[in-house]
């Protein structure tokens, strides 16, 4: 299993962390001082992966090679000169792609049963999407199985739960790259073609493995965290504390911190207080400040 590839998807922004975010992208920002990407490999690597290929934007290029010039891991890198949505380099450059191999939304936290994910795709002659439940699916897309395992149908944020189950895609799935050339082939059919154009997983090629049959559910424990907010990337940085404060940081014992981020290199003097808040690196509050509902930068 040490032999099969992971592909992360790291072209995404966090646009709505500006400032903190600027111009990085999304999975290079910082949670509990290790950045996203690394707390996803190092599950991966715990799990006994080790051949790691990142997907990321061209425009990030100089933030990803100084990354890989410092990473513990061992990272290839291909870039996409344009967007092409979460499928489209893949399917433009399915050469490029072993047999089978695993893909992740790279700018997601997960915590989930990696044991039982691999063991599933061992022996799976089929692409795999994996899904969670979770108690209201109203912001996410709703997957749909039947017993056998076999993906039938999405529904786009349902508006009502009465009669739909809460499975959602957790952005991990297994590709078997026959079944991703055979999407490839139906376009081609269709005279669209695939070169140079964006495409989703989502929204254009998982349906049409599923109507194909050619797409199976796993069914995983666990959470996942989109750390694209202000509110979320103060919930997975906290975990279960009020606030999470980078070591290298003073604050002053008069000063209140709640629900917030504190990064690296920080001075919080005294009485000022920080609610609702990133405050990011390099960053002196002087006495009596206070900050509310904000990302300081």
């Amino acid at each position: 299993m040490s032999e099969l590839k992971t592909v992360f998807l790291v072209g995404g922004e966090a646009t709505r962390l500006h400032p903190l975010s600027d111009k990085s992208p999304k999975a290079l920002l910082p949670i509990r001082g290790l950045s996203i990407i690394d707390h996803m490999l190092q599950k991966f690597a715990d799990a006994g992966l080790n051949e790691f290929t990142l997907v990321a934007a061209e425009r990030h290029r100089e933030y990803w090679e100084d990354y890989r010039k410092k990473s513990d891991y061992i990272v290839e890198i291909f870039y996409e000169e344009v967007k092409y949505d979460t499928a489209g380099f893949i399917l433009n450059n399915i050469e490029l792609f072993p047999e089978n191999f695993i893909c992740v939304n790279g700018d997601l936290l997960f915590n989930l049963n990696l044991d039982y994910f691999l063991e599933f795709i061992s022996s799976s002659d089929k692409s795999v999407l994996s899904t969670i439940q979770v108690e209201d699916s109203s912001r996410f897309g709703v997957v749909l199985f039947n017993k056998a395992g076999q993906i039938t149908g999405f529904i786009e944020k349902p508006i009502s739960q009465a009669s739909v189950e809460n499975n959602i895609s957790v952005g991990l799935y297994y590709f078997q790259s026959d079944d991703l050339s055979s999407y490839n082939d139906k376009v081609k059919e269709d005279n669209a073609g695939t070169i140079g154009k964006a495409v989703s997983f989502e929204r254009e090629v998982f349906p049409f493995l599923a109507k194909k049959n050619l797409l199976l559910n796993c069914s995983l424990k666990g959470d996942i965290f989109d750390v694209g907010t202000r509110e979320s990337f103060i919930e997975a940085s906290c975990l279960e504390d009020d606030f999470w404060i980078h070591s290298s940081s003073f604050v002053h014992k008069s000063a209140k911190i709640e629900n917030s981020v504190v990064m690296e290199d920080c001075v919080i003097e005294e009485n000022s207080t920080v609610v609702n808040s990133i405050i990011g690196p390099n960053i002196k509050l002087e006495p009596n400040s206070i900050i509310e509902d904000e990302i300081y930068c």
